[in-house]
């Protein structure tokens, strides 16, 4: 977390599904080739939902591409066209990424498993073959618990819930795509489900704040005052 001399509280806040709205989480289905839409109160989706990829298929074309018997890549193809695509980095006989396709070919869908347990931890998006959204599960608990939005192939807002209690309680947005070390963070410190407090590093907020004409302006942000972070710090913050 961001050193304390660059922490601002709220005089305004935001009530969380109207910050994560912002999220444009599209139609769902068990096995929906869009990005989950978010539960009926307007929590982002945590359930980790695997897309069929059938391996099995007579349509599979499979490579082993070390020499030990099995298939390292499966490509499940219709006709002409990949549908998609299954593959074993290291060699492990554990699947690690799917690939899925659009009718153009283009890449739609990414699965990824990062810790070589077999189970997905990331699910990324795509239209066109850029990439549009990211669900990630980042503390082995089996649910997803960041999620990104990318413009233009750019990562510019991160949504995340830091404590597993399946709630947002970290709104991130990155006013300069080019500087992922920048971000502006707002955090519900009070579990209230509401931002009370703001990270801003880079002092990347106000520098947006100035700027005549943003390159891409993030997701409006509550309006905040600073805070003496040597009284903040002498009462032990809230």
């Amino acid at each position: 977390m961001p050193p304390a001399n660059y922490r601002y509280r709220f005089s305004r806040v935001v009530v969380l599904p109207l910050m994560a709205g912002c999220f444009a989480f599209g139609c769902a289905s068990a096995v929906s080739k869009k990005p989950t839409e978010a539960t009926a109160d307007g929590r982002p989706p945590v359930d980790i939902v695997h897309e069929p990829c059938d391996t099995d298929s007579k349509n599979a074309t499979k490579t082993d591409a070390n020499g030990d018997g099995r298939p390292d890549i499966i490509q499940v193809m219709n006709g002409n066209r990949e549908v998609c695509r299954a593959i074993d980095l290291n060699f492990d006989g554990l699947i690690d990424n799917y690939l899925y396709f659009d009718d153009a070919g283009n890449l739609r869908r990414r699965e990824s498993d990062f810790d070589r347990d077999g189970l997905i931890d990331e699910i990324a998006y795509y239209q066109n073959g850029v990439i549009v959204q990211k669900h990630r599960e980042t503390n082995l608990d089996g649910k997803l618990d960041t999620w990104d939005t990318y413009r233009q192939g750019l990562l510019t807002e991160r949504l995340r819930d830091s404590n597993r209690d399946g709630k947002v309680d970290q709104w991130w947005t990155f006013p300069d795509p080019n500087k992922l070390e920048c971000p502006v963070v707002a955090v519900d410190e009070s579990g209230t489900g509401r931002p009370d407090v703001r990270y801003d590093p880079c002092k990347e907020r106000e520098a947006e704040m100035t700027a005549s004409e943003p390159q891409h302006p993030p997701t409006p942000a509550p309006d905040a005052t600073p805070v003496d972070a040597s009284t903040d710090d002498a009462t032990g913050g809230t």
